[in-house]
């Protein structure tokens, strides 16, 4: 292919990637944000939610891909740093999140996490409220915790906090490996959010581990008692 095709085909898929981020800022974003505001929304944990995730200070919170539509949604008025993958659907979903405050990083466990991780530092170090991503992201499996934001926890000292939303009524997306979930409008949503876990700076590998099984646990003990609790069921 010559020069000028490879050219003209950049401007093309430059001009196709401008289009779709403009649907997504001037349509998708106001459609879904009228949607979930017709929900209604409970705190269970309001100790945990007020004094750290809605508190002064910096935290990282994780949670699993399922739902992260919504988190994205609900928590963009603290504007989170939020990791996302480098791949076409996560070049949505971080429209979706600018859309909604969250100021989105790509990275992931694997292609450009390590560098996303640093700025993920900075941002709480120079006075950013809350870094956070899915922890089963990009690609899963589901309900099974990477190490990056236990890592993150540890480099800065903010206490890890697990979280999780279910709903009364709720749509699944059962094709998608995650089975996500986004909450049907009027419903009632319930978030979650666990006891802060501290992660020691002096943490070795084996006892990142330690804490990374603690994390999943705790999430998907959490996730099952939610769902139970909203009468859903994946």
């Amino acid at each position: 292919m010559s020069r000028k095709r490879r050219k003209i085909f950049r401007i093309r898929d430059f001009a196709h990637e401008s289009y779709v981020a403009r649907f997504i800022r001037k349509v998708l974003v106001p459609l879904v944000r009228m949607w979930f505001n017709t929900c209604r929304v409970t705190i269970i944990d309001e100790p945990v939610y007020r004094d750290y995730i809605d508190g002064k200070y910096p935290v990282v919170v994780g949670t699993w891909h399922r739902a992260s539509i919504f988190f994205l949604y609900y928590f963009g008025h603290l504007r989170p740093m939020i990791m996302i993958s480098q791949s076409k659907d996560g070049e949505i979903l971080a429209q979706c999140a600018s859309g909604f405050g969250v100021v989105p990083v790509r990275g992931s466990s694997g292609k450009g996490g390590r560098d996303a991780l640093k700025r993920m530092k900075h941002y709480l170090a120079s006075g950013g409220k809350a870094c956070a991503t899915v922890l089963d992201g990009p690609q899963g499996p589901a309900y099974v915790a990477k190490k990056g934001m236990i890592l993150l926890s540890k480099l800065t000292g903010a206490p890890f906090i697990p979280a999780i939303w279910s709903a009364t009524r709720a749509l699944t997306l059962r094709n998608s490996w995650d089975k996500m979930i986004l909450p049907l409008p009027w419903s009632r949503v319930y978030i979650t959010a666990g006891n802060p876990i501290h992660i020691p700076a002096d943490a070795t590998n084996s006892e990142l581990e330690d804490y990374r099984k603690l994390v999943e646990d705790q999430l998907n003990t959490m996730m099952d008692e939610l769902d139970r609790r909203c009468g859903y069921r994946s």
